[in-house]
């Protein structure tokens, strides 16, 4: 591997503070060059993110897919599908067969790490938390967040 690609994020950075936060991304190992906020995944690992979240928007427009069925037919791995729907990005519609657990109460959950309850006790204690569970849920499959109801989801 040419040391040009390896160090391509190092491009655009301030020359006039002369330090450079170097790290390593989590996705694939590579070297580089940290903006500050956001993941530890480097531009190129990002951008392939973006492309798998496209991909699997655009499939579950088109199919009414459960999580194991999704991830074989777009290629995207099952822990990539469940990090989504832990950062509220995807839902499952109904708790019932989702798998997902509140962290603090264990209660059946469609989304995120909380259940409501445990959201509220956390909110009127000055915790930031996760914005609130989409509202309609009816059947074990997936949505994405903010679409309308007609549209079919993931799981």
């Amino acid at each position: 591997m040419k040391t040009d690609e390896y160090h391509k994020d190092l491009k655009g950075l301030s020359k006039a503070s002369g330090k450079y936060d170097l790290r390593y991304c989590t996705e694939c190992g590579r070297i580089f060059a940290y903006p500050g906020i956001g993941p530890d995944v480097c531009r190129q690992c990002l951008e392939k993110d973006r492309e798998n979240f496209d991909k699997v928007k655009d499939y579950l427009e088109t199919h009414d897919s459960s999580l194991p069925q999704t991830a074989l037919d777009t290629g995207v791995s099952t822990r990539k599908l469940y990090q989504w729907v832990r950062e509220e990005r995807l839902y499952f519609k109904s708790t019932e067969g989702s798998g997902l657990f509140c962290e603090i109460c264990g209660a059946p959950i469609a989304t995120g790490r909380y259940c409501r309850k445990c959201k509220a006790k956390l909110m009127l204690k000055g915790v930031k938390v996760d914005s609130d569970e989409p509202a309609s849920r009816n059947i074990a499959r997936m949505r994405f967040v903010g679409n309308d109801k007609d549209k079919k989801g993931i799981f």
